[in-house]
């Protein structure tokens, strides 16, 4: 919904939320298919539409309580009953040319198999059962063949390579807010948080949540941490498209 709510309204090109990132393949391509993008786009386009309208909706319907009721009626941690644990090692770690022969064992190859339009039947819809299909396992299977050969490629001529960077930091909340610290103490950043407003209207009494809450207060004096990261594994492919589309 905040897509189609919030985003979609300032672009005048197509903006598409992606539930999964292992999920955008399917979109990618729908959008490059000159005979396939208007069509996706049009029905991308009423279902927003359609998610807009609920929302103005729901809107006119909703209570809320002002932001200083929300807050007073926050969820509370005992801090002194959660020690939270500390990390091994604080502040950014980089993996730089990780071994692409560790990830594949985890790739999610269900988006694989949409963008080749080959969808199994349950019980046989997922990897590896799909291979069991009988209208679409043999297919899957070939294809899926193909593509490991290709990764075998990819690794031995170093097509592509693999990055990642974790960093892990000290961290406090105040307020809604989350601050970030450095390794010696020093205020790095600050994540605004906002907080439920909207009345619940269970007759069980329940806080109104803002991420902040789970993060331990300064004023407790407990030491808590936040975590973040990026990965991919495409780093040269468009590199060796262009290689490609040139052969």
């Amino acid at each position: 919904a905040h897509t189609a709510v919030k985003i979609a309204p300032q672009y005048s090109q197509p903006t598409i939320h992606v539930l999964d990132a292992s999920k955008s393949v399917v979109v990618a391509s729908a959008l490059l298919d000159e005979t396939a993008k208007y069509d996706f786009v049009e029905e991308i386009s009423e279902e927003y539409d359609f998610i807009r309208e609920e929302y103005r909706d729901s809107q006119q319907e909703s209570k809320y309580l002002s932001l200083e009721e929300a807050r007073a009626r926050a969820l509370h941690i005992d801090w002194t009953c959660h020690i939270p644990v500390k990390p091994k090692k604080l502040g950014v770690t980089v993996f730089k040319d990780f071994d692409l022969n560790i990830l594949i064992p985890y790739i999610d190859w269900k988006p694989f198999f949409d963008v080749w339009q080959l969808r199994g039947k349950y019980p046989n819809r997922g990897f590896p059962k799909i291979f069991d299909d009988k209208d679409v396992g043999a297919e899957a299977k070939q294809v899926h063949s193909t593509a490991m050969s290709m990764l075998t490629t990819i690794i031995e001529e170093k097509w592509l390579k693999a990055h990642g960077i974790v960093g892990l930091f000290r961290a406090s909340s105040v307020g809604d807010d989350i601050k970030v610290y450095s390794e010696t103490g020093e205020e790095q950043g600050t994540f605004f948080g906002l907080r439920q407003q909207v009345v619940k209207t269970s007759q069980v009494s329940k806080p109104y949540m803002c991420l902040s809450d789970f993060v331990a207060p300064k004023i407790s004096g407990v030491e808590d941490y936040i975590g973040m990261f990026a990965v991919s594994a495409g780093f040269g492919v468009n590199e060796k498209c262009k290689m490609l589309v040139s052969q």
